[in-house]
């Protein structure tokens, strides 16, 4: 083992020279499905430790449910520079509940952790490690899916995946950049090896795709067919029989309401202000969900939990509804059919010829929204007739925060000013879940911390936030505040920027020269700023910046600054029409944003009399 340790250092030394630099020496999985759909998993990995952030691989969390899996650690072992070799004892391991879950274990009784932590890890450590998962009880009865990733943000010597399946199996396979390397007929299973040697790190790019997207893979499904997903997963979110006390509830909750939408409304706004979410993705506790009654009286759920019971809901008012997955992270590969891409369910409508999609978990979306890392995503929605679809992408209007300020300023340069926010879409969610667990005082505090990234020495004056209690109300925070010296007194001179708290001083996602993967930027919107700025009788305004209006495919810029009777009055615009700007459009949309900041940090100057 000692000298196959020595030649992997050896190679890695020579593939790759960048010393401090963390390497996986070896990747490594072995996947075993037997004929009843149990599996076996051995994963074998070994990294050497070439720099600071390497060395949070020295603690190992091996997450598995214990109601269908058994967990073996079989060994493991630090060696360090030296090559003295420290060995993972039974004291280094433990199972436990996650500390976030443990208060919900009556509904998730079974989700653990192996925890391990390698002694003595420094930089030119080497950590080495083999598990074994086995799959008692499969997530879906007759049915194997699996997937492995080729790489990560570090090199990989050897990145490994060996797949052995029964012959009678019948199994598709999705690779992207990796091709089959070995194909083995043995004793009436198959046995297929895929393997990538040399495998550079992944540089990662801000608001690039999900590295899922990008990296060569290995999908494998004995699933034939999206259809046949979408139909088992409808059957087991049935929930057949009545429960007297929803039905009570629902009745309560659409009393005297109009129309179906109306109805809707109320039950979707009840689940997502009374029924907490647990963050743990589909899959991760199995795929059917909880009864809705006893989510219902548990007053907790994850997304399928949640969706299920607003879906019983709906069913009790006498409204159709579907559960649907979807992935939040990143698109899925349509070729494959195979439930393992999908981390999260939510609920399709039918209406007309499409759907109205609800993501209930959110708690703070207002009906008909739903979160902009959902938008443009396929989904499967699980009905008679399961069909993937796309989830329509909101126009910029549908996302749009308008502030209004009236601003005074004195000779000496000091500002003090009344501001209304009316946030809508994502802006009106963001804002609510900003502060809907926040006392007055932390509202406060928080606002003010805002503020003085952009106008440093401010205070804030008064605070309102009203429509916060009810997703059936409008939203609109109203502040006053007031800063010291904003304009700056030259002589018989004030100089100030017109562009007070919307203006663009961020420009990180555009410091890349060029980029090699698409830029996100997660969804469409408008953001509109008008200013009145009421001036001494003393004050004259001596020079403006000129007005602008910039009009590109992926959006609009507008800056118009005027003189008044008492002043100036501002109007500024900054509109996103695209969601994701390619590659070689990026020089383009880098100029945008740049002139955007140029002209929003362009000054007014003031003559005093």
């Amino acid at each position: 083992m000692k000298s196959l340790i020595f030649l992997f250092l050896i190679y890695s030394l020579f593939c790759f020279p960048i010393e401090n630099e963390t390497v996986y020496l070896l990747d490594f999985a072995s996947v075993k499905v037997h004929l009843n759909y149990t599996t076996e998993t051995l994963v074998h990995q070994k990294i050497r430790i070439g720099d600071e952030k390497g060395k949070k691989f020295s603690h190992l969390r091996i997450a598995f449910n214990s109601e269908r899996e058994k967990i073996e650690f079989i060994e493991g072992y630090t060696i360090l520079p030296n090559g003295k070799r420290i060995t993972i004892t039974q004291k280094d391991i433990k199972i436990v509940t996650p500390a976030e879950l443990t208060k919900y274990s009556s509904l998730y009784p079974g989700y653990k952790v192996m925890s391990i932590d390698f002694p003595g890890v420094e930089i030119g450590s080497i950590i080495e490690y083999k598990y074994k998962i086995f799959t008692y009880k499969p997530l879906i009865e007759n049915h194997f899916w699996d997937g492995f990733y080729f790489q990560s943000t570090e090199p990989f010597l050897i990145s490994r995946y060996e797949l052995t399946v029964p012959k009678k199996f019948k199994i598709k396979i999705y690779q992207k950049d990796v091709e089959l390397k070995e194909r083995k007929e043995k004793f009436g299973s198959i046995k297929y090896i895929w393997e990538k040697k040399n495998v550079p790190g992944l540089i990662e790019e801000i608001f690039m795709p999900s590295i899922k997207e990008i990296v060569p893979k290995i999908y494998v499904s004995t699933f034939q067919s999206w259809e046949e997903i979408g139909k088992w997963f409808y059957e087991i979110s049935k929930s057949e029989g009545k429960e007297k006390i929803l039905e009570e509830v629902v009745d309560e909750l659409i009393k005297g309401k109009k129309n179906n939408e109306e109805k809707i409304i109320s039950l979707y706004n009840y689940v997502c202000s009374n029924i907490r979410y647990v963050g743990l993705e589909i899959g991760i506790y199995g795929y059917k969900p909880h009864p809705p009654l006893e989510v219902f009286k548990a007053k907790y759920g994850d997304c399928k939990d949640k969706a299920n019971l607003l879906k019983k809901m709906l069913e009790i008012a006498g409204i159709k509804s579907y559960l649907a997955l979807v992935n939040t992270e990143s698109q899925i590969e349509k070729d494959i059919p195979f439930p393992g891409q999908f981390n999260h369910a939510i609920l399709a409508i039918p209406k007309e010829d499409f759907y109205i999609f609800l993501d209930p978990t959110t708690e703070v979306m207002k009906y008909p929204e739903i979160p902009f890392y959902e938008e443009g995503k396929l989904t499967l929605v699980c009905g008679e007739n399961p069909e993937i679809v796309k989830i329509p992408i909101s126009s910029p209007e549908k996302n749009i925060r308008k502030r209004n300020i009236i601003a005074s300023m004195d000779k000496e340069g000091n500002l003090k000013g009344e501001v209304i926010v009316i946030p809508k879409g994502m802006f009106e969610a963001s804002l609510r879940n900003s502060f809907r667990y926040l006392k007055s005082i932390e509202r406060e505090r928080h606002l003010v911390k805002e503020l003085n990234t952009l106008l440093p020495g401010t205070k804030l004056l008064s605070l309102e936030i009203t429509g916060l209690e009810s997703l059936d109300k409008q939203l609109i925070e109203k502040y006053q505040f007031f800063t010291s010296q904003y304009g700056l007194q030259v002589t018989n001179k004030i100089i100030f920027s017109p562009v007070l708290i919307d203006k663009l001083t961020d420009l990180s996602i555009v410091s890349l020269e060029e980029r090699k993967y698409p830029l996100r930027l997660g969804m469409n919107y408008i953001k509109e700023e008008t200013i009145e700025y009421k001036l001494p009788e003393n004050i004259e305004v001596e020079t403006l910046p000129s007005s602008i209006e910039i009009n590109e495919s992926f959006g609009k810029y507008l800056l118009n600054i005027q003189k008044t009777k008492d002043g100036l009055l501002l109007k500024r615009i900054l509109e996103i029409s695209k969601t994701e700007i390619m590659p070689e459009e990026y020089i383009k949309f880098k100029e945008f944003y740049k002139k955007i900041a140029f002209y929003d940090r362009l000054p007014v100057i003031l003559h005093i009399k």
